[in-house]
């Protein structure tokens, strides 16, 4: 989400809900409370409360959620190696748009979106999908794998650096802390893999300012109007960011220069992973798991899916994996976590005794 993850585009609205040091203006958090009053209205029916009764569905819907974020970036290398990154992200956004439009349509005589709205998911599909997961896909290119999801996990730390500097939202001591640890995390994750054949700075470069782009979207997204229905609010962001991204590969002479019948099935298989499991049924998954169990539960990918990557990436790709590349990438998890994790709340005090208040009036 952050992660390739990112790549639940509207999701970004439930991933911004889940981040405690994020403040909502009054209009905004007003809203956000009658969608949440709606929310639990789903969850108490009868239709939808298998989710809250059946904790193995739950267990495979947080499972999968970790698996396809980590798998993500092994897709983004397999499939950048035999088409351009950018020709992967045209692709990726253009075919799961082209799937998803019969079931926008149909959902549109129900909850019609404005042009103010539809403008206002397009410019989120710019910011989070071109320059954020574009971007995300072409740094894996010049990374290993496993290295892209470590850089990768670090949007909530961007998220938290562009709250206090652009709306000057202070961070408390555990925030600076998960900020301070996050990107030391990062840089020793650097210097560490800067030995390895696989890995080029420009890579790293792309992957931060991925997430960094990603955090920028994320803020933006709660200042501009949005389709109320996410199928719709996704549609747009992806008609979008397709019509950008297919200027550029055009322009650029990249479509043309692509020999789409010398692709191994290696990387259409890879494109078709990012385009069905990630794109279209990871993004369901997601929003099911916000609305109907917990917005922590359904982000607690930003913890598991470098793990997995950096597991996924030995194992299939052969990457090197190292004591140095584990406790790097656990300093930057530290860093994320701290920065992900709910505050507690403050104990009540407990109610006086009827019997102590009498005498103490007395």
């Amino acid at each position: 989400m952050l992660y390739a993850m990112r790549i639940t585009p509207m999701a970004v609205e439930h991933y911004r809900h889940s981040h405690s040091f994020l403040k909502l203006e009054p209009e905004l958090e007003s809203a956000r409370q009658s969608r949440q009053g709606r929310a639990s209205m789903i969850a108490t029916n009868p239709a939808t409360s298998g989710w809250s009764t059946h904790r193995g569905w739950i267990a495979l819907a947080v499972g999968y959620q970790w698996f396809y974020n980590g798998a993500n970036f092994l897709a983004f290398k397999v499939a950048g190696n035999a088409f351009h990154p950018l020709m992967v992200a045209t692709l990726r956004f253009s075919l799961a748009a082209l799937i998803l439009l019969p079931v926008a349509l149909a959902r549109w005589r129900r909850a019609p979106a404005s042009l103010r709205e539809l403008g206002g998911a397009a410019l989120i599909g710019v910011t989070m999908l071109v320059a954020s997961q574009a971007l995300a896909i072409w740094g894996t290119h010049f990374l290993p794998a496993g290295v892209a999801a470590v850089f990768g996990s670090s949007s909530p730390l961007f998220l938290a650096v562009f709250a206090w500097a652009v709306f000057h939202q202070p961070l408390t001591r555990r925030q600076l802390a998960g900020v301070a640890i996050g990107f030391a995390g990062l840089a020793l994750m650097g210097w560490t893999s800067a030995r390895g054949s696989e890995f080029r700075p420009q890579g790293a470069v792309l992957a931060l300012t991925a997430c960094a782009a990603w955090a920028a979207g994320s803020l933006l997204a709660s200042r501009v109007p949005l389709p109320r229905d996410p199928v719709i609010g996704l549609m747009a962001q992806l008609a979008s960011a397709s019509g950008v991204l297919g200027a550029m590969v055009g322009v650029s002479g990249i479509a043309a220069a692509t020999r789409f019948t010398r692709v191994p099935l290696a990387a259409w298989a890879a494109l078709a992973f990012l385009v069905i499991a990630s794109t279209l049924i990871g993004y369901a998954v997601f929003l099911s798991l916000n609305a109907r169990v917990s917005s922590t539960l359904a982000n607690t990918f930003n913890y598991a899916a470098p793990v997995i990557a950096l597991g996924l990436s030995a194992l299939l790709l052969h990457e090197p994996l190292t004591l140095v590349k584990l406790a790097s990438s656990g300093i930057a998890l530290v860093g994320v976590a701290l920065m992900i994790a709910r505050e507690r709340p403050e104990r009540p005090e407990e109610p006086q005794p009827l019997r102590q208040r009498h005498h103490l009036r007395e």
